[in-house]
């Protein structure tokens, strides 16, 4: 799903801001920048230091946003950044991170 093609843009950046606008996602934005590589589910959830359905919000809202994606394989999940829609609606973004 691209998720420019399913919402306006503005509804898209206010969907960014409000996803961007915690402590616990940001760092998490942080955390999967710092990889290159797709993150276990439960590996992110316990680098968060909250709980599981806590961190189940965040990784939600900030999906639903479209900065990152989740991949099942298997019965695990993995949770990577999606640089597309930052290259794309906040380009430079990430290395002020």
């Amino acid at each position: 799903m691209n998720i420019k093609q399913t919402i306006s843009n503005d509804e898209l950046r206010i969907k960014i801001f409000k996803a961007l606008a915690d402590q616990t996602r940001l760092n998490t934005i942080r955390t999967l920048k710092a990889s290159w590589q797709p993150i276990p589910y439960s590996e992110l959830a316990t680098t968060m230091k909250c709980g599981k359905s806590t961190a189940s919000y965040h990784l939600k809202l900030l999906s639903e946003a479209g900065l990152i994606t989740l991949k099942k394989v298997g019965q695990a999940k993995f949770v990577s950044l999606n640089r597309e829609v930052f290259d794309g609606v906040l380009p430079g973004f990430l290395k002020t991170l």
